[in-house]
């Protein structure tokens, strides 16, 4: 007999129900403390061989290092999506032990929305680029600041330099003024630490040839086109470019009842760092390097707004990124045709 392991993780404790394949309730622990030697005397302690056991749990909070001992004890383990398990979300009857009952029901039953694992490589890769990009976001906020800071005063104290440009720099300096001054060497010490991850990065481009085959667009370096891999791992798993776009919340919301369609602002939902990516390499594009998408961008800027234009050329850009990849081509501008097919199924 299978038997089916419901966990509701949190960041301290995890509550742990198993039913039969009758949706039996045969066992259950909670307030199982989130730390590797806790579970592991909880999964010696399970009554049924761990080989018998499949596992229901959502991907929050420390799930990939539980997941490993679980898999490592010889369960078999299915990661709920959180986004599609509203049945728990909106439940009346909220608690621990219900929502892993929940989970253990669901997958026993055969309608359990599942989540895709990246693998230890990609997500290593992953955790490298979201430091790096919270390094980055630190420093934007400081220099943000130290603009502020250089606002109220009045420019004039700057001689009608920018802060940040040299001849700001050498008369901050320069001066007095402690703020300043401690703001500008808080930015040249972020500076230092986003280039400590640069190398290593450039190390890791050779592991990821589809990373260097994204490179042959113009405007995609590589960070971008490492971010783009990490973010969404092996980008032939998307049936088409429509469900990539989608994945990065790049698509249209979408209402409709009988003959109203109505849609709005794109979804938002997916990953920030890939829809930032893809959008700062959607600004990056010119007549100069890529006049097929640029006049795609021209077109909707007189017909919308140029930030929707710009948002759309994202969009498409992704679809370019997706063919590239299914067929293994460098970019040319014939790589947006044989997109154009897939990503209009998105809208």
């Amino acid at each position: 007999m299978t038997y089916t392991l419901g966990i509701d993780l949190h960041k301290r404790t995890s509550a742990w129900v198993l039913i039969d394949g009758e949706y039996k309730e045969i066992w259950q622990k909670t307030s199982v403390l989130s730390h590797p030697h806790h579970i592991s005397s909880v999964i010696s302690s399970l009554p049924v061989p761990p080989s018998s056991i499949k596992v229901a749990i959502e991907p929050t909070c420390g799930w990939r290092w539980v997941s490993d001992m679980l898999v490592e004890a010889g369960m078999d383990v299915h990661f709920a999506n959180p986004l599609q398990m509203r049945c728990i979300s909106e439940s009346t009857q909220k608690h621990d032990k219900g929502d892993a009952r929940t989970l253990a029901r669901m997958l026993q039953s055969g309608f359990f929305p599942e989540a895709y694992k990246v693998s230890d490589d990609i997500y290593a890769l992953r955790t490298l680029l979201r430091t790096r990009y919270f390094f980055v976001r630190q420093a934007t906020a400081t220099k943000n600041f130290l603009q502020g800071v250089a606002t109220t005063r009045g420019l004039h104290e700057y001689p009608g330099q920018h802060p940040l440009k040299k001849p700001g720099r050498l008369y901050i300096k320069q001066g007095d003024d402690i703020i300043a001054q401690s703001l500008l060497a808080h930015i040249d010490s972020h500076a230092e630490r986003i280039k400590t991850f640069d190398a290593p990065l450039k190390v890791m481009l050779a592991r990821y040839p589809d990373a260097r085959l994204l490179m042959t667009i113009p405007g995609v370096g590589f960070l971008t086109a490492l971010t783009v891999i990490a973010e969404a791992g092996d980008m032939r798993r998307f049936k088409d470019a429509g469900k990539l776009a989608s994945f990065a919340g790049l698509v249209p919301t979408q209402r409709s009842s009988g003959d109203s369609v109505r849609f709005g602002h794109i979804s938002h939902r997916g990953s920030r760092m890939l829809r930032t990516a893809i959008t700062e390499a959607a600004m990056r594009i010119r007549s100069t390097n890529a006049p097929h998408l640029y006049s795609f961008y021209e077109r909707l800027a007189v017909a919308k707004t140029a930030k929707q234009a710009r948002v759309a050329l994202a969009r498409k850009l992704l679809a370019v990124m997706w063919a590239m990849v299914r067929t293994q081509t460098p970019f040319q501008e014939q790589t947006t045709v044989s997109a154009k097919s897939s990503l209009s199924a998105a809208r």
